[in-house]
């Protein structure tokens, strides 16, 4: 099904640059996805063509980092920037439509930052 699929890396002084590349060649946004684990914390950005072709371009990143926004290539990032603000600790700068906050209503901010060791099953506060 999928004709090609890999992951690249890209730092945040590329990020926006390779957003316009990739627009420029037809390829849309399909997702943003933040993980942390123990010993590290990456954002993988998606993006695909027609026929499946899909990408992904990986970046490390620390918690309370800034980033810039690639909001101004494609509109609708700003949807995954705020998810990725509000639930990791992530600053994004430049958002098309910053939510500052309240894009979504949690019990805590930045309600994904404890995470679980699945060695011992324990969470761990950052």
């Amino acid at each position: 099904m999928f004709e090609r699929l890999e992951t690249k890396s890209v730092d945040k002084a590329g990020l926006v640059e390779k957003a316009k590349e990739l627009r420029q060649d037809s390829y849309r946004l399909i997702q943003l996805h933040c993980v942390k684990t123990v010993t590290e914390m990456f954002l993988i950005y998606s993006f695909e063509k027609m026929d499946y072709e899909v990408v992904h371009y990986r970046m490390d990143v620390t918690e309370g980092e800034t980033l810039p926004s690639i909001s101004s290539v494609y509109t609708h990032a700003c949807l995954y920037e705020n998810e990725t603000n509000e639930l990791f600790g992530l600053n994004i700068s430049g958002m098309a439509i910053d939510f500052k906050g309240t894009f979504y209503e949690t019990a805590k901010n930045h309600a994904f930052t404890d995470i679980v060791n699945p060695q011992d099953k324990k969470v761990s506060k950052s």
